[in-house]
């Protein structure tokens, strides 16, 4: 009793705490005797000394959990490890003291971030993060990086301290936690409780700054990559996170608003080039505009090839990138098209009447090329095709 009340938590304690335990059990079997009176009495008083026992303990968890502070990889002492086993047997003062390691952390991990933003590391290396700031991709690139580094460190110290018996996987889901069967969930519950709330810190200062980004209305090539960088990073930290966490939430929000800048630049491009069509060359070669989109395109096809995939294999889906760029070209090629046969008829119907019938002669002009449907058809085709083979990595001069 002395071991349980005044001492200090060490193993006496534990030891104290475990006789404790099998003298409640063993009262029961006194509860089948003539002697039900002395097992209750003797349960109740185990009772106490049991449930006095837990409170004291986890307030020194509780106590402990706050010492590692802003260390970086704060070691898990077997004695805390052994305590917070204990505390299983009692949920609520697990939750409490599950509640004080995600607090702790929580400000622990935010203060580490901005440090990583603004002073880098000990003695400045690494460099600070902000100093790429005029790189929008190494910067937002550099601040997932460090974030997923975190999260693969705050996960091997919340397994060691709050399911020390856990066999940690790659993700959520094959996190394993030896509890009884049942309190599986529960426990998975926990743990990403935990984490969810250690990251929610970092999820506004990464925010604010990728808005930034944003703001600074960076290129069509750049808003693509960081669209990628941003879906590959998704799905990475939700196998690790969870899916329904308030990082992850954060990520696929700025992957949205980043795909709603991209598409913007190509909608405005595809308006400006219909606003304002080129002329048609004699020669029915492609005009800049269309040398400039299918230019365009072919570089997005080599990022996309190019860019990560995460381990579960999902990647973007390209078709309404084609369809963004092209859609504008084939209509701008189909109106210059009916704008040039409508002006090569006005020109035969005057030359019709103003020369001889004998005098006229068969020229092939653009306009009498282009007064043909089959012109449009040729160009717009030549367009898709030369974009189809290359898409799908065939040299065009071989067809």
């Amino acid at each position: 009793i002395h071991a349980l009340r005044e001492e200090d938590i060490d193993e006496k304690f534990f030891k104290a705490l475990l006789h404790v335990q099998e003298i409640h059990s063993n009262c029961k079997v006194l509860l089948r005797t003539h002697h039900q009176r002395a097992g209750l009495e003797l349960m109740d008083m185990m009772s106490v000394y049991q449930e006095g026992a837990y409170e004291r303990l986890c307030r020194w968890v509780q106590v402990e959990c706050k010492k590692p502070g802003d260390t970086d990889n704060p070691e898990v002492s077997e004695l805390l490890k052994k305590a917070v086993r204990c505390l299983k047997e009692r949920p609520v003062l697990f939750k409490y003291c599950a509640e004080e390691v995600a607090n702790m952390r929580h400000h622990a991990l935010f203060r580490q971030f901005i440090s990583a933003l603004t002073r880098g590391g000990p003695g400045g290396l690494p460099r600070p993060i902000e100093v790429h700031a005029h790189d929008p991709l190494r910067y937002v690139g550099d601040m997932l990086g460090w974030l997923h580094q975190a999260l693969a460190s705050e996960r091997e110290l919340i397994a060691a301290l709050l399911d020390p018996d856990a066999i940690s996987d790659s993700g959520p889901a094959n996190h394993r936690h030896s509890v009884r069967e049942g309190d599986s969930s529960k426990g998975e519950s926990d743990f990403t409780f935990v984490l969810d709330r250690i990251f929610e810190g970092a999820c506004r200062p990464f925010k604010v700054r990728v808005e930034q980004v944003l703001q600074s209305q960076p290129s069509l090539i750049v808003s693509y990559k960081l669209s990628n960088t941003l879906e590959f990073y998704g799905y990475t930290i939700s196998e690790l996170l969870g899916v329904d966490t308030a990082l992850c939430n954060t990520i696929w929000s700025l992957r949205d608003a980043t795909q709603r800048t991209f598409f913007n630049i190509l909608k405005s491009r595809g308006e400006k080039l219909l606003r304002y069509p080129p002329l048609v060359a004699v020669d029915l070669s492609p005009p800049p505009a269309v040398r400039e989109g299918v230019s365009l395109l072919l570089e997005l096809i080599s990022t996309y090839n190019s860019m990560m995939v995460s381990a579960s294999g999902k990647g973007l889906n390209f078709d309404p990138v084609i369809s963004a760029i092209l859609d504008p070209i084939i209509q701008m090629c189909e109106q210059a098209a009916e704008a040039q046969k409508s002006k090569g008829a006005l020109a035969r119907r005057g030359r019709t009447s103003s020369e001889p019938i004998g005098s006229k002669r068969d020229s092939i002009s653009v306009d009498a090329i282009l007064s043909k449907k089959s012109s449009t058809s040729v160009l717009v085709s030549s367009i898709i095709l030369f974009v189809y083979h290359v898409y799908r990595n065939v040299n065009p001069l071989d067809l």
